[in-house]
This record gives C-alpha cells, structure tokens and sequence, in this order.
C-alpha cells in the first residue's frame, strides 16, 4: 500500500508509504488521499487529520514522482493529473475537519503544495521546505501558489517560490508557514496532541469554524460577514449549543 490509514481514536492519520520513492506522490498515492478523504466522509467519525510521510521515506513528502509523471507530455495530460490532485486535496478539505501536516523531514515541490493545503503544519526543527518548481521549469499544479500568498508575506511567498531555495524549519515558522516545530522524530506526537485538543469539540461547531477560517479571508467585509452571520446563526441553533449552555448554567447554579 502506497498509503496507510489508522485511527487514533476520532483523529485519521494518513501516511504516504512509498520509500523507494522518499514518498513521492505517483497517480494512485494522488486517488488513495481522495479515496480514503470520500470513506471518512461517509463513516462521519473523524474529527481531524494528520498527514504525514513514512520515517522510512526520509522526508515527508517528496512531491510528484516524476519517473512516472514524465511520461505526461501534453499539457492536457499535465492539466489532468493535477485536477486529480486537486480532487483528492478536496476531498480532504471537505471533510470540515482540521488538517494537519506532520512535516517530519523535507518538503519539495508537491510536498510543500500538500503542506499549504492543511489547516496547520507542525514541522521538525531538521525539515526544510523547498519549492522546486521552477527548478523544473513548472509553476505550481496543486493549490499551492495561492494558498502560500494567503499564508505568509507576498515578498516571503514571491522569494520562496522564484528562487526556489530550501527554506528551514526555523524561518518557515517565523514567517508563519510553520505553526509549530518539534524535535526530530516527533513530528507526529506533537500534530496528535494538537488534533487532540480540537477533537474534544462538537465535530458541526468544528466545521462551522473551520469554514470561517478558510473562506472569509479571500472575500470582502461584506461577503465575510454575511458568512459568519450564517454560520453563527446555524451553530447556536444547534442541539450541541443549547447542550453546552444548560450545562453551563447548572454548573453555576451549582
């Protein structure tokens, strides 16, 4: 299997598994994210995801495997595969869940793309994040140029991804790419006990949330209010809401 899925408790961890390969994403690593995403979905227990690439990969995720994807000679081929890319990033996101990237060794290219697109990245103190795109001379086909605008500085997005040089752990997390960093080898440890205090909420007030965080940013005052006036008002009336305030109140009766 090119990906493995466990459960610690309500919380996925989603490992790609292909050291051969330092966990480089060929076609069906790419549907085994969306696949796996779409079975969640339907079972509805999941509250949170870690991503993260197998200790024997060396790194966390080594982008597209371009021993296969070199054979892609058109740019309708290339469109494709990125569209099933994006599909199964979707799929993740769409779960309303929080996405964690346990980033325990280098990110290049795809990688760091997978990275942008989860909620938060914890990231160990040896990992470097290098967007090699233009190395190939491609831009980026997942995502990623737009969510690294809308994560760090413009002038840090436009140096990250023109010169393409590695970008350690230390200056990922001071220009708010990285939102923790944790020793070697406990990447994964750190991510979990960060999913592990967001799993103790409701998993609907979650998803209200977490919408509100990924989609207000990129609309204007009034679009982003109308938004949270919407999710405010379907998340107060919720039974969690009403549960969590008669709680409230008996203890202070109490």
């Amino acid at each position: 299997m090119s990906l493995t899925v466990r459960a610690e408790g309500p919380i996925a961890v989603l490992t790609v598994d292909r050291p051969a390969r330092r966990n480089a994403l060929d076609l069906d690593t790419l549907d085994a994210l969306g696949d796996a995403a779409r079975a969640m979905q339907r079972e509805g227990a999941v509250k949170a995801v870690v991503l993260t690439g197998s200790a024997a990969g060396g790194g966390f995720i080594a982008g597209g495997d371009l021993q296969v994807l070199h054979a892609v000679k058109s740019a309708r081929g290339a469109r494709a595969f990125a569209k099933r890319a994006h599909a199964s990033v979707d799929a993740l996101r769409r779960l309303g869940v929080p996405l964690i990237a346990a980033v325990c060794g280098d990110a290049h290219g795809g990688g760091c793309e997978l990275a942008a697109a989860c909620d938060l990245r914890v990231v160990e103190r040896q990992a470097r994040f290098v967007w090699a795109q233009l190395n190939f001379a491609v831009t980026t086909g997942w995502g990623g140029a737009a969510r690294l605008a809308q994560t760090v500085s413009p002038g840090t997005a436009v140096r990250w991804l023109l010169s393409a040089d590695p970008v350690s752990a230390d200056e990922a997390h001071a220009a708010g790419f990285a939102d923790a960093l944790a020793a070697p080898g406990e990447g994964l440890a750190v991510a979990l006990a960060q999913a592990a205090r967001f799993v103790r909420h409701d998993r609907h007030a979650l998803r209200h949330m977490l919408t509100l965080l990924r989609e207000t940013p990129s609309r204007g005052p009034a679009a982003a209010r109308a938004l949270e006036l919407e999710h405010f008002g379907r998340s107060w009336a919720s039974p969690a809401h009403a549960e969590a305030v008669a709680s409230f109140l008996a203890r202070r009766r109490g």
